[in-house]
């Protein structure tokens, strides 16, 4: 691993501790046990920029978002504000977790990708913000919010098709 990948998954792991430690703000009783989500989390994501399972780092990512609906679900907080930043960090998180582990962080693509994955998690935690702000709106449904529906899912599937043909090139 180089330095700048090494530096890339570091920053990557420390948005994670992030990811991991805010589920736990207020958990109460069950703290322990989202606890151990978030640290198997962390531990795999270590595995897996270390080389020991790269392929883990999908898993930890998976962990650490467990672990924040299921604080959550405990909570009983039945719409969260806070989602979207708190996706568009774990977005970041797994993606910089990537680049230390392909070794993309020290190529001459570096800057371009970097800026790609920012535009997309502000894109991301933009769109979350419209939809929690419509999620709040007193509508009976209808067409408006079935037509979000599926212009987001559309989004995903491209934004997704678009990942998939720029990892094949």
């Amino acid at each position: 691993m180089t330095a700048a990948s090494a530096r890339v998954a570091s920053s990557g792991f420390l948005i994670g501790v992030g990811l991991a430690v805010y589920p736990l703000l207020g958990a109460g009783a069950v703290r322990t046990a989202l606890a151990v989500v978030g640290g198997m989390g962390l531990l795999l994501y270590l595995f897996a920029v270390g080389g020991l399972w790269p392929g883990g780092l999908g898993v930890a990512v998976g962990l650490l978002a467990a672990e924040y609906l299921a604080s959550l679900y405990v909570r009983g907080v039945q719409l969260d504000v806070t989602a979207p930043i708190y996706a568009a960090c774990l977005f970041v998180c797994g993606e910089l977790g990537w680049l230390g582990v392909d070794g993309g962080a020290g190529s001459p693509r570096w800057p371009a990708r970097w800026f790609a994955t920012a535009g997309l998690a502000l894109a991301g935690a933009a769109l979350g913000w419209v939809l929690v702000i419509v999620a709040t709106v007193p509508l009976a449904g209808g067409l408006v919010v079935t037509a979000l529906g599926v212009a987001a899912a559309l989004a995903a599937a491209t934004t997704v098709a678009w990942l998939a043909r720029r990892a094949n090139e």
